[in-house]
């Protein structure tokens, strides 16, 4: 991939990720506390010294304002935004992260390229869940949902939207499978810890109920 921009990633964490696949070529990380990326890189430097690749342009800002502003195109942008777990005070109620910033992103993203966004688990609260699959469609015309076993986390799994953009002559993908498939064997290779080909499949088969309910969303 020749651009990818990831927001809210401060801790380095989705960079070292990204950073082990050979095809990514650029990632412009966006954050709005540099604290957070001295932080990692003084304490947690498994993840953050991947902050210190020449690939990664760091712009240190709110997201919300980068993206109103932004004239780059990028292959895959991924969100890490803030879970406010339906705060009536929190951000996703004031529209810093509405359907207007959905929008624009769309404008952000190649032809054929994708969205993508923690969110939700099909355990949690799916009022909020349809609320935010309600903005993702802004910008993205094909979703996909799965969800990954995360012990730590509520429920003990974390949900993730995926959408593709199409603009033009780029061909529609089938987002519950890898286009770029990758076996348990160049996982390793990789030094991957949870990713691979069959667990993508996997965390995009939903339960039967739940599958319902989100594809008539």
């Amino acid at each position: 991939s020749s651009g990818i921009n990831a927001e809210y990633g401060g801790d380095g964490g989705v960079v070292r990720e990204l950073l082990k696949d050979s095809r990514v070529q650029q990632i412009t990380l966006v954050d709005i506390d540099e604290k957070v990326l001295e932080v990692s890189k003084k304490f947690i430097s498994s993840m953050g010294d991947s902050l210190n690749s020449d690939k990664v342009d760091i712009k240190i800002c709110d997201a919300s304002v980068y993206v109103q502003s932004c004239t780059d195109t990028f292959d895959v942008v991924i969100l890490d935004l803030v879970d406010d777990g339906g705060d009536v005070d929190g951000p996703m109620n004031y529209d810093i992260f509405g359907e207007k910033f959905y929008r624009k992103l769309k404008e952000l993203i190649r032809d054929g390229g994708i969205l993508t966004e923690h969110m939700y688990s099909p355990y949690s609260n799916n009022a909020l869940l349809a609320e935010q699959v309600k903005r993702f469609r802004c910008a993205a015309d094909k979703i996909c949902y799965g969800f990954v076993p995360v012990p730590s986390f509520p429920n003990g799994n974390i949900g993730i939207l995926f959408g593709q953009i199409l603009k033009g002559d780029a061909r529609e993908s089938l987002l519950s499978v890898p286009h770029h498939r990758i076996s348990a064997e160049k996982a390793n290779e990789m030094n991957l810890k949870c990713y691979y080909d069959k667990f993508h499949e996997s965390c995009c088969t939903l339960p039967l109920s739940f599958r319902n309910w989100f594809y008539n969303l």
